[in-house]
């Protein structure tokens, strides 16, 4: 959150030599390179795997493990984070494991290196981000291959969020048995003028209604900067479908807590919502809280990470792509994952009504739903 960052920096560091130099050559900047950020769509740039992972087996492949999670990535005179922050979230990324990334604010190369360093990831971001001014701060990785995608940059935007480029990173995702699943990493703008905030919500929602890939459903995640009581967030539920809080029977939890640990400091501003795009039998979703430190002053970010596992069930079976990359892999055998995702009830579609009904949830194998229970 830009808004909430430079208060605290002149704050906590008016008196700072360092620091006030900082801020005139932020000003020199913000003179100099107004209107340098671009609202033209750009083009991925996109890196594949150097080795191609292991995949899961057709039917695991339908059960995706995210993780959205804004990483703070403003230089840390601005924002007086505590330095080696990136390779501690790089490494715990590896350790949670999930199949897919959405990092929001990494905005330099130097928190860029928040992504894990292992070689099994296609990583996306948008191309021609020569500068700070021109940077999206959003960064895609996932393990299954990344086929094609683009970055929107909003058209509108209040300071100081239009001294960058805010927008929408979508990438188009084939599963192992070829089913395609169209993700978008998301960042909105915070505070400013109703209207800019509006807007920007009706263009994310253009973009993902228009998009026809072949998809079975849209993923959209991210930063939305605003609470479940927003008109903002009524509007994005009724468009996109919804999120995995509810999905899964529970409330939504705090995502923004600024590193203060007191009562009702925090908001909910990050979400996932699912959006079917082809007849599924059903969407399942558990979410839960990820990169909570012992004490929010000891978080790797003012931002706590939204973990989720979202399992479709097809109607029907998807017809598969030929190709090696799509040769189901063996089945993994993995322990029993705690009781932390407890059994719920969930809705599904009865494609023979296709009304929405309750239904009993699943069970969980290190992450991977197993079957209903």
């Amino acid at each position: 959150m830009i808004m909430a960052k430079l208060p605290n920096f002149l704050h906590l560091r008016c008196r700072d030599e360092r620091a006030l130099l900082g801020i005139f050559i932020l000003l020199v900047f913000v003179v100099g390179t107004s209107g340098c950020a671009s609202h033209r769509p750009a083009h991925l740039q996109l890196e594949p795997p150097s080795h191609v992972p292991a995949l899961r087996d057709a039917e695991a492949a339908w059960n995706i493990r995210l993780l959205s999670y804004n990483i703070w990535g403003l230089p840390g005179w601005m924002t007086g984070a505590r330095s080696g922050r990136y390779p501690q979230i790089a490494r715990e990324l590896d350790r949670l494991n999930p199949d897919i990334i959405l990092l929001q604010e990494a905005w330099t190369a130097k928190a860029r290196k928040s992504a894990p360093a292992t070689d099994s990831w296609w990583r996306a971001r948008a191309a021609g981000q020569h500068t700070f001014f021109q940077q999206s701060g959003l960064m895609t990785l996932s393990k299954f291959p990344i086929m094609g995608g683009e970055f929107y940059p909003f058209s509108r935007a209040a300071f100081p969020d239009r001294l960058v480029s805010k927008g929408v990173l979508k990438t188009t995702i084939c599963l192992p048995d070829g089913s395609i699943l169209n993700v978008w990493n998301v960042h909105l703008q915070e505070g400013g003028p109703a209207a800019v905030r509006r807007s920007q919500v009706q263009e994310l929602v253009s973009r993902v209604q228009a998009a026809e890939d072949g998809q079975i459903a849209d993923l959209v995640g991210g930063d939305f900067n605003c609470t479940p009581e927003s008109p903002f967030f009524q509007e994005l539920q009724q468009a996109l479908g919804p999120t995995v809080y509810e999905l899964g029977g529970g409330k939504p939890f705090v995502t923004w807590n600024n590193l203060s640990a007191k009562p009702g400091a925090g908001q909910t501003l990050d979400y996932m919502f699912v959006r079917e795009h082809q007849v599924l039998q059903s969407v399942e979703a558990f979410a839960r809280v990820a990169f909570a430190g012992p004490s929010p002053a000891q978080q790797l970010s003012d931002h706590l990470g939204l973990e989720a596992v979202v399992r479709f069930s097809p109607a029907v079976g998807p017809a598969c792509l030929d190709g090696p990359i799509f040769q189901p892999a063996p089945i993994r055998v993995v322990a029993t994952r705690p009781s932390s995702y407890p059994t719920r009830n969930v809705r599904a579609t009865n494609i023979r009504t296709g009304k929405r009904e309750a239904r009993e949830a699943w069970g969980f194998a290190a992450g991977v739903p197993v079957g209903p229970r």
